[in-house]
């Protein structure tokens, strides 16, 4: 009876070795924030841009451009609305909006506003405004923060969280992800077709324009 009891202590203590090894592995800011699940909600993103005398973008302003449109999702659920703020602008904004229906804006959510001069004079020649919904995916953490140092492939646990971020982030239309739709009879063929470009298609820049062949 000792020995049984003496051996249950000895593997009560042992069981706590690990999380000591971890702590003193890891440091004293080990800390770590629990697994999330993604969330979907509205987001409104707006950028002033300066158009050259050529009649082009300055590099800055396409850069920022592109990063907001990327930042915002797919182009097909986005909604635009392109402010000119000089006369310059409003020439460059015909051509945007253009450029932005190739693109796959959808027609009805692209709204090109009359010119609007400022009272100050500005260094912009317009705004470009994009409304969504896109989906917030959390940063996805191992299960057990307390022992990954010593035992790291138990402590990742499953891969869940990752699962449902990638599953998540690859739905076409983030709606779908709180509401339920009936599928149309093309879906699944648009589906394919989707899975078939990601694989196979190249990568092609979100707004790559060269304004300066028209």
């Amino acid at each position: 009876m000792r020995i049984i009891t003496f051996t249950i202590a000895i593997l009560v203590l042992l069981s706590g070795c690990d999380r000591t090894v971890h702590q003193l592995r890891n440091g004293p800011d080990s800390s770590m924030r629990q697994n999330e699940s993604f969330s979907v909600k509205p987001t409104a993103s707006s950028i002033s841009l300066k158009v050259r005398p050529s009649g082009s973008l300055t590099s800055s302003s396409l850069s920022g451009l592109n990063s907001l449109l990327k930042n915002q999702g797919r182009l097909s659920n986005q909604t635009i609305r392109i402010q000119p703020l000089s006369e310059q602008g409003e020439q460059f904004a015909q051509r945007l909006g253009q450029s932005l229906l190739e693109l796959g804006v959808q027609g009805e959510s692209l709204l090109i506003q009359p010119l609007v001069y400022q009272k100050a004079e500005t260094t912009w020649d317009l705004s470009v405004v994009s409304e969504a919904i896109i989906v917030v995916t959390p940063d996805c953490v191992i299960e057990d923060s307390t022992t990954w140092s010593v035992k790291p492939f138990d402590a990742v646990g499953t891969l869940g969280c990752a699962n449902r971020s990638n599953i998540a982030r690859m739905v076409v239309n983030p709606r779908d992800l709180i509401r339920a739709r009936t599928l149309d009879s093309a879906d699944g063929i648009n589906a394919v077709g989707a899975v078939k470009r990601y694989h196979e298609a190249d990568i092609i820049p979100l707004l790559d324009i060269d304004f300066n062949e028209d």
